[in-house]
């Protein structure tokens, strides 16, 4: 039996996983500093004095 068509495959498709996986990561990242940021921006607004 050849295995190798197989191997190529399954290794193509691990390739093709991770790069997702590093894609997902990089948006997460992202995400999670546009959180802090955001959250940042709230704390800032909430305890500001206001010049009401």
């Amino acid at each position: 039996m050849n295995f190798i068509p197989e191997r190529h495959r399954i290794v193509a498709k691990v390739s093709q996983l991770m790069a997702l996986v590093d894609a997902l990561e990089t948006q997460l990242a992202g995400s999670r500093a546009t959180a802090a940021n955001l959250l940042s921006a709230l704390v800032a607004e909430l305890t500001t004095p206001s010049c009401a």
